[in-house]
């Protein structure tokens, strides 16, 4: 199976028409069809957006691994207002735009085995609302990179019952505003006003030339000629700045 297919295998999924997915993409239908015909390639601009509509990773896209299943390397940062403002307009001037979404984030821990390792929180699973769109999101954080488990879902109501029945507790409620740009051909750049938190940006690599943690060591370096402060590396994610406010109050 090659992209082609299995863009029209994920299309024939989602129940969408060639000429719906063209409309979301903002391409020609004609376009949709010479892809899944293998004619041509979506470029890795369009491989971004198409994960996102098909909540899958662009490695399955490209190579056919496991759907839904990816190692993340990313790194998170806290900004200034001033410094939000300055990467925003570097990107405006020097990156594709790809979106603009409001998000709400809700995270659950058991009750029982919380997922916190050396007060550090390691694993979660969010519910995410995404429009009209709704995904639960699984993570598993390393130092530098994570192992994530994803899939949309359609009855919000009744998956929260599900976790209160099962003993899954409520620990943040995340809500934020996230451009996003895919720079350099390589990294997809999301910069996020957060609700209570603050700013924030998310660069994360996209195309792999190389191994998770030689792509993490250029990550840095990335950061380094925006002006990126990496003392402010948020490596334990939204969740734990709502715990530790907690804590303190």
């Amino acid at each position: 199976m090659n992209i082609g297919d299995r863009l029209k295998k994920l299309r024939n999924d989602k129940n969408l028409t060639q000429k719906e997915l063209a409309s979301i993409l903002y391409v020609s239908d004609k376009a949709v069809s010479s892809w899944e015909a293998n004619r041509t390639e979506p470029s890795l601009e369009l491989l971004v957006k198409l994960s996102e509509v098909f909540c899958c990773s662009t490695n399955y896209l490209i190579y056919g691994e496991t759907n839904r299943v990816a190692i993340e390397t990313e790194i998170k940062i806290k900004l200034s207002e001033e410094e939000f403002k300055n990467l925003e307009l570097l990107m405006k001037k020097s990156a594709n735009f790809l979106a603009e979404n409001h998000h709400i984030d809700t995270y659950y821990q058991p009750i029982a085995r919380k997922f916190i390792n050396d007060g550090e929180i390691k694993e979660w699973l969010r519910i995410g609302e995404r429009g009209n769109k709704n995904i639960i999101n699984y993570k598993n954080w390393y130092d530098d990179y994570c192992d994530e488990y994803e899939v949309e879902f359609d009855d919000v109501n009744n998956l929260i019952k599900i976790f209160n029945r099962i003993g899954l507790e409520k620990i943040a409620i995340v809500d934020k505003v996230r451009s996003t740009y895919f720079y350099l051909d390589k990294y997809e750049v999301a910069l996020d006003r957060v609700k209570n938190l603050g700013y924030f940006v998310e660069i994360e690599v996209k195309k792999y030339d190389d191994t998770a943690e030689k792509e993490y060591d250029e990550l840095l370096r990335l950061a380094k000629r925006l002006n990126l402060n990496l003392d402010n590396q948020n490596k334990k994610g939204y969740p734990y700045y709502f715990l530790d406010n907690e804590k303190r109050n």
